[in-house]
């Protein structure tokens, strides 16, 4: 592998999910909103992802520092529905997104003042490395880190006694 291409998220408006991206972690849109449906390019394979419920959505692309990007998806046919558990760990799948932030309070300060929210206090793992789950304002569980994934990976295999 050659590393992480993109991150798809399901949020119920999309426009709002792009602002909220883009203030928060500075991700420049690359493309969208993008509508599709039954008659547009690529509704046969979207069918076949997504099954036969799928009638329609719109989604956007934003882009990282790095080149790995998140895709957003606001589904319009089934609609989005917002689950009252929405950080099902135990369940098999994705649970959350990880994402490595130059100014780690800085943008923790951000995800809050735009609405987002904690889910626990900042954490030192070890020797610097700072991690928070957070949320957006849909409830997509984001863990935000200052360190490179390979540091934060070490950081957690260290026995420290005090953590």
């Amino acid at each position: 592998m050659t590393g992480v291409n993109h991150v798809g998220l399901t949020v119920p408006h999309l426009e709002s999910a792009i602002e909220w991206y883009r203030a928060v972690f500075d991700m420049p849109l690359l493309a969208g909103p993008i509508e599709c449906d039954l008659y547009t390019r690529g509704a046969q394979r979207r069918r076949e992802i997504f099954g036969p419920s799928w009638g329609g959505m719109r989604i956007a692309h934003l882009g990282s520092s790095n080149g790995a990007g998140i895709e957003l998806f606001e589904f319009i046919r089934p609609p989005v529905v917002v689950p009252d558990d929405n950080f099902p760990f135990a369940t098999v799948g994705l649970h959350h997104v990880a994402l490595t932030v130059a100014d780690f309070e800085e943008t923790l300060g951000r995800v809050l003042a735009h609405g987002g929210r904690q889910r626990c206090a900042p954490s030192e793992i070890y020797a610097g490395v700072l991690v928070c789950y957070c949320e957006d304002r849909w409830g997509n569980v984001i863990e935000i880190t200052n360190a490179e994934y390979d540091r934060l990976a070490r950081a957690t295999t260290v026995t420290d006694p005090s953590t």
